[in-house]
């Protein structure tokens, strides 16, 4: 690897690791540790620490794919779904908090 790869490559893994720390934060609000745990997801996809697979995980219907995280105190365990499939997921997710 040259050193120019090399030293993006190193910059990207201190920004995940910036990232992880940040969205396990407590202290952080919320939307700061969301928005965080989102784009480190990003990053480990970016840096192939994270597959993205070519099918929805839930329906198995190709096309746009987006990521979903059912805690975000794991930001890297995602799982990919279609754009109907997330809403669902989403929606799962609120009743679960209300209940």
């Amino acid at each position: 690897m040259r050193k120019g790869r090399r030293n993006r490559y190193r910059a990207l893994l201190t920004r995940l690791q910036r990232h992880l720390e940040i969205s396990l934060d407590s202290l952080k609000p919320r939307r700061i540790r969301t928005r965080s745990a989102r784009y480190a997801a990003a990053l480990g996809e970016r840096l192939g620490l994270i597959a993205r697979p070519k099918v929805c995980a839930w329906c198995r219907r190709h096309g746009r794919l987006e990521r979903h995280h059912w805690d975000y105190n794991e930001p890297l365990n995602v799982t990919y779904l279609c754009v109907e499939c997330h809403n669902l997921a989403d929606a799962m997710v609120l009743r679960a908090a209300s209940a």
